[in-house]
C-alpha cells in the first residue's frame, strides 16, 4: 500500500467511527463511570476516584483492570470509555433504571458474596486467577445472586384487594308452625305460668 492508500483508509476508518459515535452517549458514559457506586469495582472492591475505563457490557458493570481480564478470560465483551463508540440505548442500559450500574450487580450477582479478600473474593494486589475463578462462580454459575430487593422500576399494578367477607350472623331458626289436622281443633299454645304471689 502507498501511503496515499494507508492515509484515506485511516481517514474512512475514522469517518465510520466519528459517524457511529454519538457524543452525548460518550460524555454520559463519562459521568456513569464517575459515579461513586461505580467507581468501586463491584468484584474486588479495587477504588478509583475518576472511576474505571472499562465496561463489562454483558453485566453492566464499569470494572478494573483485573476484573477485566477475568471477564475477557471467559469471553465476557468489554468496552473502554474511551475507545470505544457508545449509543444512547447502550448508555441507558448502564444506568440504574436501566438495569445497569455496579449498585445493581452488588444487590444481584454479588448479594450472598464473602467479603472482598475473603472466601475466594478478590481483592486488590490478588493473582489474576484469583479474579478468574471469582468471575466464573459469580456470573457464570450465579453462585452468590439474589433477586433485586432494591431495583428501580415502573411503578408496580396495583394488587387487587378482596373485599372483606360479609360478617357471619347467627340466626336461630323459627320454631314449626303447629299443623293444622282437618276436623280437629286448634292447637292451644301452652299457658304460660304465671310467676308465683308475693306474700
Amino acid at each position: 500500500l502507498t501511503s496515499l492508500e494507508t492515509n484515506q483508509r485511516t481517514a474512512k476508518a475514522n469517518t465510520h467511527f466519528n459517524a457511529m459515535s454519538d457524543p452525548k452517549a460518550e460524555l454520559a458514559i463519562k459521568k456513569l463511570a464517575r459515579l461513586p457506586a461505580n467507581c468501586i469495582c463491584p468484584q474486588c472492591g479495587t477504588e478509583r476516584k475518576f472511576g474505571f475505563s472499562t465496561v463489562c457490557i454483558k453485566y453492566k458493570t464499569f470494572v478494573c483492570n483485573m476484573c477485566k481480564a477475568g471477564h475477557t478470560a471467559i469471553s465476557h465483551r468489554c468496552k473502554s470509555l474511551t475507545m470505544s463508540s457508545w449509543t444512547a440505548a447502550e448508555v441507558h442500559s448502564l444506568t440504574e433504571e436501566g438495569g445497569g450500574g455496579n449498585d445493581v450487580a452488588r444487590r444481584t450477582w454479588l448479594a450472598n458474596a464473602p467479603p472482598v479478600g475473603a472466601g475466594g473474593r478478590p481483592a486488590e494486589g490478588d493473582d489474576v486467577n484469583v479474579f478468574k475463578r471469582f468471575i466464573v462462580q459469580t456470573y457464570e454459575h450465579k453462585r452468590y445472586w439474589a433477586d433485586d430487593a432494591g431495583a428501580v422500576a415502573a411503578a408496580p399494578a396495583p394488587v387487587p384487594v378482596a373485599a372483606a367477607p360479609a360478617p357471619v350472623v347467627k340466626m336461630r331458626a323459627p320454631a314449626p308452625a303447629p299443623v293444622r289436622v282437618a276436623g280437629a281443633p286448634a292447637a292451644v299454645p301452652p299457658a304460660v305460668a304465671a310467676p308465683p304471689a308475693a306474700d
